[in-house]
């Protein structure tokens, strides 16, 4: 006997909407957990990147200090070795000057070239060729020049003339530092 229309159907719990929903909430709580898990990992990655990066920071700011007082460094050797070619220029003509001044008569053995004083050795044929060829000249130059001469078997003299000046003659390094 059937009193519906309808067969009987079985009852269930849940019915298929049901189902529907609760399969779309577990699936947001699962993409929700996903992503919040996702973001702690990407949050720890930035953190450990950003520490790694202070410490490239840290390191290459080193880095250019090292190559800053190395410039410095450079640069004043640069200035130094600048000066030390003009200097070397100077000396160069004084030498050249000095070298112009001998006459052909005179013979040099020995230059030597100090701070305040220039020492000269060498032969001479007379003392009155030394004394008005040479030694007015460094008088001249020097201020004070003294000389002794020693006489040769063949005739000539062996000569040695110190001439001293107030100033410097050659610059002294000390100065430059």
């Amino acid at each position: 006997m059937k009193y519906s229309f309808t067969a009987v159907q079985p009852k269930r719990i849940f019915s298929k909407i049901v189902k529907i929903w609760w399969f779309y909430i577990f699936l947001s709580v699962f993409l929700i957990g996903a992503f919040s898990i996702n973001l702690k990992i990407q949050t720890e990655q930035s953190t450990k990147n950003s520490k790694d990066m202070v410490q490239k920071q840290d390191f290459y700011y080193q880095q250019i200090q090292k190559v800053q007082s190395n410039q410095k460094r450079l640069e004043y050797e640069l200035l130094v070795i600048k000066d030390d070619i003009t200097d070397n220029m100077l000396v160069k003509d004084a030498i050249d000057n000095l070298l112009n001044l001998i006459p052909d008569q005179i013979t040099i053995s020995l230059i030597e070239i100090k701070d305040q004083s220039l020492v000269i050795k060498g032969n001479t044929p007379s003392k009155e060729v030394f004394r008005y060829l040479l030694q007015d000249p460094l008088k001249a130059i020097f201020g004070e020049s003294k000389v002794s001469f020693f006489m040769l078997s063949n005739g000539g003299y062996e000569f040695v003339s110190e001439s001293h000046t107030e100033q410097s003659f050659i610059r002294n390094i000390q100065e430059v530092e």
